[in-house]
């Protein structure tokens, strides 16, 4: 088993917290208030981003605290995955009826972690640069065991969509993983509906 470096742990866990948002979503609030919710936090995101960038001292100050976590691209004025994963999250919230947009975001926010996770610290089969199989294996059923109970979306539907968001990290976008698998995942399975 191979040991997972320290800031990669720190940046799973953030993607495990975020399944915070599908679950009180889902069980608490109605799709306008919590479009406006995630509207709120998309801006403060946003708003902290450009400080960030600008700033001198916030950039220090967000480099002391999360600069060992941050990827080399997001250091160079681009968006963080958190903030690509809200701003996700916000679009199937808005876009598609409610089931689909918790089980889309739960495909990102557990799939996506697990996945990494498997295969760093056990995957052997190469499936590309950076993908084993075994952590595209783990990010379908992860996906799958995480949104069996939500109600009004057949299983193969879940299926077809989580196998599609796991075939999404394979591509290289200029956008963020974050931002394409919970769209895409939720606008194949509305189709499929």
């Amino acid at each position: 088993m191979n040991e997972i470096p320290q800031p990669e742990l720190g940046r799973k866990f953030i993607h495990y917290l975020a399944a915070l948002i599908p679950l009180i979503y889902h069980f608490f609030l109605d799709k306008k208030p919590a479009v406006i919710i995630l509207g709120i936090f998309v801006g403060i995101i946003l708003i902290a981003e450009g400080l960030r960038f600008y700033v001198p001292f916030c950039k220090n100050l967000y480099n002391r605290f999360f600069g060992r976590m941050t990827r080399p691209h997001e250091h160079a004025n681009h968006l963080t995955g958190a903030s690509y994963l809200l701003i996700g999250s916000l679009l199937v919230t808005a876009f598609f009826p409610k089931e689909l947009a918790v089980t889309a975001m739960f495909f990102v926010q557990v799939g996506d972690p697990t996945a990494c996770l498997v295969g760093m610290s056990i995957g052997k089969i190469r499936i590309s640069r950076f993908k084993t199989l075994e952590g595209t294996l783990a990010f379908i059923l992860s996906s799958l065991l995480v949104t069996w109970w939500i109600p009004g979306i057949p299983q193969h539907v879940k299926l077809v969509g989580a196998v599609a968001a796991g075939v999404l990290e394979y591509f290289t976008w200029r956008l963020d993983d974050n931002l394409i698998i919970p769209t895409v995942a939720a606008t194949i399975m509305y189709f499929l509906i």
